[in-house]
Parts: structure tokens; sequence; C-alpha cells
């Protein structure tokens, strides 16, 4: 997470959920704890754009979100997640 700011908006999404995996997974399902709003200030990008990366990252099958929630999220494809957080 040092050089996020060398980093494209794919590749830091890519980091945080990575982080937030290893901080937080539980049966492997991630509960963010905080809103999109609060992860694009944190990763210096704009709501859209960590939005947009997130619905990206679930159509291409890497990630899966909860029927119940958006901020719960299961990662279906750490490797490839882990190829994009260069």
């Amino acid at each position: 997470m040092l050089l996020l700011g060398r980093k494209l908006a794919l590749e830091k999404v890519a980091a945080f959920l990575l982080e937030m995996d290893k901080r937080l997974a539980q049966t492997g399902m991630i509960a963010l704890p905080m809103h999109r709003r609060d992860i694009a200030d944190y990763l210096g990008l704009t709501l859209e754009t960590v939005s947009r990366e997130l619905s990206h990252l679930r159509d291409e099958g890497v990630l899966e979100f909860s029927e119940t929630s958006q901020r719960q999220i299961t990662l279906r494809n750490r490797e490839r997640l882990q190829k994009l957080d260069k």
C-alpha cells in the first residue's frame, strides 16, 4: 500500500481488498469496515471510480457481493486480484 499514488484505480482497489481480506476475512467473506465514499477518500479516488472498479471486479468474477449488503464481499479469485496488485 506504500505506492498507492503510482497505481491505477483498479490496482488501488485490488490492493485495498487484499489488505482487508488479510485483516477481516471470516469464513471467506469480508465485511468492509467503511462505506465506498470512505474507501474512495482513503485511496485518493472518487466514489464513482471505486464503485465502477468494484462492479468491474464483480463482472469479471473476481468478487461477489452479498445479497443482503454491498459491504459484504466474497473474494472468488484471489490469485487474479493479486496479479492486479502490482
